[in-house]
């Protein structure tokens, strides 16, 4: 049987719109139902528009790269289990180090412990936006 007769499953597009959209709905979630935590300051009143700060914001797009990472961990982690490569070992191990860093950097997590990103907060979201966009690409690549 030749490899383009083998049975062809999702493509990486599929696979990377789809951890895309989870990473989005995660974050949508996880944006909305930290609102109490949030630290008093200026911003939206109630009844104001939500994402209309950006701490809500960058939780989505920190919540997006989460899941990216954690897609990208998973797919090395298969590789090494498959092949016992080093190299899928040493990006698994660079990998869950950046996890651990979007994890600790998460403003979800500054919420949680009432902090806000205060006057770098369009900063971080620009770093996590590229952040986001970086492990998305990585991830496609991953999966040709």
């Amino acid at each position: 049987m030749a490899v383009s007769e083998k049975k062809r499953g999702i493509g990486p597009t599929a696979w990377t719109l789809l951890v895309l959209s989870i990473g989005l709905a995660l974050g949508v979630v996880a944006a909305l139902v930290s609102k109490p935590w949030r630290p008093a300051g200026p911003g939206p009143g109630p009844g104001m528009m939500a994402f209309a700060v950006f701490s809500d914001v960058d939780a989505v797009l920190s919540t997006i790269g989460l899941v990216f990472l954690l897609a990208l961990v998973y797919v090395y982690a298969k590789t090494y289990a498959d092949t016992k490569a080093r190299f899928a070992l040493g990006l698994i191990v660079v990998l869950a180090a950046l996890l651990f860093q979007a994890l600790l950097t998460s403003p979800l997590l500054f919420g949680a412990f009432g902090h806000g990103l205060g006057g770098l907060g369009p900063f971080v979201l620009v770093a996590d936006a590229f952040k986001a966009v970086a492990f998305a690409v990585f991830l496609y690549l991953s999966l040709q």
